[in-house]
């Protein structure tokens, strides 16, 4: 089916095949727990158990060949920098991320938890992605919607309710950017006046 496919698969025809196979798979183990990038992909381009990708082998040729040179052109030289401080980092940190990534952490992001549901909830709303300014949101709830704005105000309203819905015991929501009368004002009248906690 690979042949057919044009795609590469192993081959095992011996014994021997399988062990070497095995022992590749052991020691790439032990590197992704104990070694670093550079140390995981080294190794993975000395026995192709697996192969690396395309893009991964043409930049670590491109690495390879930049590192032999006693001094590397000006235009490659961020390259080389960015290149050579990933692979300086440990393998671990790879792991966490895509762990991370995989939602095996108590954080999320609000559209990460669209369907999910968790005895508690802490919402964290700021300023840090331009589509959404929780402040203005909640304005427009009491002042009415800016013409041209219906759309703007939707996809924060909706994200909104998302992550509001999301707990069956307990919600609490942080505002790390402050808000006006009246935003304070629709927020008193959703969740009630002796339920806000005003921190310095």
């Amino acid at each position: 089916m690979s042949e057919m496919l044009g795609s590469y698969a192993p081959i095992f025809r011996t014994l021997e095949d399988k062990i070497k196979w095995k022992n590749d798979f052991d020691k790439l183990i032990e590197l992704r727990e104990e070694g670093t990038i550079g140390d995981v992909i080294n190794h993975l381009s000395v026995t192709h158990h697996p192969r690396l990708s395309h893009k991964l082998e043409e930049r670590e040729h491109k690495f390879i060949k930049l590192s032999k040179l006693e001094e590397i052109p000006e235009e490659e030289q961020r390259f080389y920098d960015i290149i050579n401080s990933l692979k300086n980092i440990k393998y671990k940190e790879i792991i966490a991320l895509s762990g991370y990534i995989n939602d095996k952490t108590p954080f999320s992001t609000k559209h990460g938890v669209k369907g999910a549901q968790f005895e508690n909830v802490l919402i964290i709303c700021g300023r840090g992605w331009n589509q959404y300014n929780w402040s203005q949101m909640l304005e427009w709830v009491c002042n009415g919607i800016p013409k041209g704005k219906e759309e703007t105000f939707e996809r924060s309203r909706n994200l909104f309710y998302v992550a509001c819905s999301r707990p069956k015991m307990r919600l609490a929501i942080l505002f790390t950017q402050i808000l006006s009368p009246a935003a304070l004002n629709t927020i008193e009248s959703w969740f009630g006046k002796e339920n806000i906690i005003e921190l310095d």
